[in-house]
C-alpha cells in the first residue's frame, strides 16, 4: 500500500527557533569560556528539562541549582534576573517561510517541542504559528523527546497516520524515535537538505 505525505512537523529549537543562551550570557558580560560553561550548566541540564516538562517553575529550577553549585551563586543569580526571552529566542526566518510555503501547498503543518509554557508563551508570537495545524508541548504532556509518549499523543491528538507524516527535528535521536512509529523522520542540519529530502518524499 502506497501512502501520500499530507502531514509536515516541525520541531521548534534548532528548526523554526533559534536557541541561543550564549548571545544573552555574552550580553550580560561573560566572556566566552564563562559563556560555554554557564549554557551547559544551566541550559542544557537536568534542572533545565524538568522546566521544559513544568515539573518546575523558573524560579524552583534556579534555586536548585543554586544549592547545587553555590561556588557559582553570582553568576546564577546574574543570568536568572536578568533574562529575557527576546535575547534567547529569535525566528528562523528562512525555516518559517518554507513552513508557510508548505501550508500554501496544502499540507497539515504541526509543532513538536521540548519547551516550558513560558517559551511558548513567547514563540507563539512569532508569525510562523499562524500557520500551524497544531502541536504537542513538553510542558503540557510532562515529557520530552524521545519519550515515545511524545509521537504517541501527536499520532493520537491530531489523528495522523505515520506513513502520512514527516518529522523535522535537529537531533538525531528524536529523528530516530519517530521513525519506531513509521514517521519519516528528517535531521535538520540545513534547509537546504531538508529541502530536498522532503522534495524527494513528497513526489
Amino acid at each position: 500500500m502506497s501512502y501520500k505525505i499530507k502531514n509536515i512537523v516541525f520541531d521548534l529549537g534548532g528548526v523554526l527557533i533559534d536557541f541561543n543562551p550564549s548571545n544573552y550570557l555574552k550580553l550580560l558580560g561573560f566572556d566566552q569560556e564563562s559563556t560555554d560553561f554557564f549554557v551547559k550548566l544551566v541550559f542544557y541540564s537536568e534542572e533545565w528539562n524538568e522546566y521544559n516538562k513544568s515539573n518546575f517553575d523558573k524560579s524552583f529550577m534556579f534555586n536548585i541549582l543554586l544549592e547545587k553549585y553555590p561556588q557559582y551563586s553570582v553568576q546564577l543569580i546574574k543570568i536568572y534576573e536578568n533574562i529575557e526571552w527576546k535575547y534567547i529566542l529569535y525566528e528562523v526566518r528562512e525555516v518559517a517561510d518554507y513552513l508557510k510555503s508548505l501550508k500554501s501547498l496544502g499540507y497539515n503543518i504541526y509543532i513538536l517541542s521540548d519547551l516550558s509554557e513560558e517559551h511558548y508563551n513567547f514563540n507563539k508570537n512569532f508569525d510562523f504559528f499562524n500557520y500551524i495545524d497544531g502541536g504537542v508541548y513538553s510542558f503540557e504532556i510532562g515529557t520530552t523527546k524521545p519519550s515515545k509518549n511524545n509521537y504517541e499523543v501527536l499520532l493520537k491528538r491530531f489523528l495522523l497516520v505515520p506513513q502520512e507524516t514527516i518529522f523535522i527535528d535537529d537531533r538525531l535521536n528524536n529523528v530516530e524515535a519517530s521513525k519506531e512509529f513509521g514517521i519519516h523522520g528528517i535531521q535538520f542540519d540545513t534547509l537546504d537538505e531538508v529541502k530536498v529530502r522532503v522534495k524527494k518524499l513528497l513526489s
